[in-house]
C-alpha cells in the first residue's frame, strides 16, 4: 500500500458533503494521534514558526502570500491548504523563493512506508482531511521547514489544523457559509473560527472591517486578555488578491519587526498569483477562474471582473449545500455587463432557483460540456465561479478546444 492508496480509502466529507458527522464530532480521537506524531518529530532540533489562517473568504490567497513572502525573506516554508484543484499533493507544498512546489510522490511514499505503514492501524480511523493534516505535519518536520502556514478547512474550534498549536492566528473575511455547522450569523461563525486560538498562540491578526462589524466576537475570543489583536486597515480600491497580499505583508512585519526593510522591497508583482484565484486559464477568449462560493465572495469577484470587462459570460456551478439563491442575487449588481449566465447543474452540483430580473432571460442551465463548448470558442470573456470542482471541468474543456 502506498500513500495515495491509503488516503483515497479515507472518508472524504468534501466529496460526500455529509456534514451531519460534525454534530457529534470532537478532536478527542485525533489528539493522541497528533501527540504520537509530534513525538516522532522531536528529534528535529529546530522549532518552526507556525501560523494558522482561518476565515470564510480569502484564506487560500492569504496563506499563499504569507508563504511566498516568508520564502522570499529566506525562510524554508511549508504551506498547507485545501481543497485542491487537481491533485491532493497541492495541499502540502514546500515554497522556495516565492514559488510553491509540489512534493515528490516517491518521497511521500517513502515517508508513508517508514513512519505510517508499520503502525497503520493507528491511522485507520482518520478521515481524509485528518490524515492529510497529520501526514503534512510530519512531512514538514522531516523537511526541516522553518515556517509553516496552516489554512484551516472548516471552522476552527473543531478543525484538525487546530492541533498544530500555532504561534499566531490570522483571520480573513467572514461570510455566511456552512451555516448549519458553524452558526447562522457572521458573529457566531467568527467565534467558531477564532476558537482555533490555542495555548501557544502569541497574537491574532484581523482586518479592520471584520473587527468593527463583529466586535462582540473579538471581545469574547479565547484568551482575549493574553493574545493581543493586531488590526490591519484595508486599503481602498485594491483587488481582493492585492488586499490579501498587503494583509500578509503587514502580518509578517508585526511578527518579525527586524525584517521590515527587506519586506518593504517586495511588491505584489514580485510574487505569483495563487493557483485558482482569479487565475487566467486561457487568453482567447479570456477565461478566468475563481472558487468564490458564497454571496459575499461572488459579489466581490464579479464586480472586480466587471471593472475591466465591458461584457462577459459567467459559468457558475455550486454544491447543493451552498446558498444558491443568495449567490444568484449577488450577481444582480453586474447584470448589465453579464452577456449570459450558464448554470452548471451536472452530477454532484446543486440546482439553482430561477434568477430574477434581467438575468432570467440571459440564463441557460447546462449539464454537459458540449452545451458550453461554443462559449469557449467565442470571443467574449468568461468568468468561472462557484466551486473548486469546476476547475478540472474547465481545464479539460480548454484542452479539448485547443486540440480541435
Amino acid at each position: 500500500m502506498n500513500f495515495l492508496d491509503f488516503l483515497n480509502e479515507r472518508q472524504n466529507i468534501e466529496k460526500t458533503r455529509n456534514f451531519n458527522v460534525f454534530q457529534t464530532y470532537t478532536l478527542d480521537g485525533l489528539k493522541p494521534i497528533f501527540e504520537h506524531v509530534k513525538k516522532i518529530t522531536q528529534k528535529n532540533v529546530h522549532n518552526p514558526l507556525r501560523i494558522s489562517v482561518v476565515g470564510t473568504n480569502g484564506k487560500g490567497s492569504t496563506s499563499h502570500y504569507l508563504a511566498c513572502l516568508f520564502s522570499k525573506l529566506g525562510y524554508k516554508v511549508g504551506l498547507y491548504t485545501s481543497p485542491h484543484l487537481i491533485s491532493p499533493l497541492e495541499r502540502f507544498q514546500l515554497v522556495w523563493d516565492g514559488n510553491p512546489t509540489l512534493p515528490l510522490l516517491d518521497e511521500l511514499n517513502l515517508l508513508f512506508q517508514n513512519h505510517f505503514l508499520p503502525e497503520i492501524e493507528l491511522y485507520e480511523s482518520l478521515s481524509y482531511f485528518e490524515f492529510l493534516t497529520v501526514f503534512a505535519f510530519l512531512f514538514f518536520s522531516e523537511q526541516n521547514t522553518e515556517v509553516q502556514i496552516w489554512e484551516a478547512g472548516l471552522g476552527g474550534r473543531l478543525d484538525a489544523t487546530k492541533l498544530v498549536d500555532a504561534n499566531h492566528v490570522v483571520l480573513t473575511k467572514i461570510g455566511l457559509d456552512h451555516s448549519a455547522i458553524l452558526g447562522n450569523t457572521k458573529e457566531a461563525i467568527c467565534q467558531e473560527k477564532l476558537a482555533i486560538i490555542g495555548d501557544r498562540c502569541l497574537s491574532l491578526f484581523a482586518m479592520e472591517e471584520e473587527v468593527e462589524s463583529l466586535k462582540t466576537s473579538f471581545v469574547n475570543r479565547p484568551r482575549a486578555n493574553s493574545v493581543p489583536l493586531h488590526i490591519f486597515s484595508c486599503p481602498p480600491n485594491e483587488s481582493y488578491l492585492e488586499t490579501n497580499f498587503l494583509f500578509a505583508k503587514d502580518t509578517i512585519s508585526q511578527i518579525i519587526p527586524n525584517i521590515q526593510k527587506n519586506l518593504a522591497s517586495l511588491s505584489f508583482q514580485d510574487l505569483p498569483k495563487p493557483r485558482g484565484r482569479m487565475e487566467v486559464m486561457q487568453r482567447e477568449p479570456l477565461v478566468v477562474f475563481d472558487p468564490s462560493h458564497n454571496p459575499d465572495a461572488i459579489l466581490t469577484t464579479t464586480q472586480e471582473f466587471a471593472k475591466s470587462q465591458s461584457k462577459f459570460h459567467i459559468f457558475l456551478g455550486s454544491l447543493p449545500d451552498k446558498d444558491l439563491k443568495g449567490i444568484l442575487e449577488a450577481l444582480s449588481p453586474s447584470e448589465t455587463k453579464i452577456e449570459s449566465l450558464l448554470l452548471w447543474e451536472g452530477e454532484g452540483f446543486g440546482s439553482f432557483p430561477e434568477p430574477t430580473g434581467a438575468l432570467s432571460a440571459k440564463t441557460d442551465r447546462v449539464r454537459t460540456t458540449a452545451e458550453i463548448l461554443p462559449f469557449f470558442q467565442g470571443r467574449i470573456p468568461i468568468l468561472v465561479l462557484g466551486s473548486f470542482r469546476l476547475y478540472g471541468i474547465v481545464a479539460n474543456l480548454i484542452q479539448n478546444t485547443i486540440k480541435m
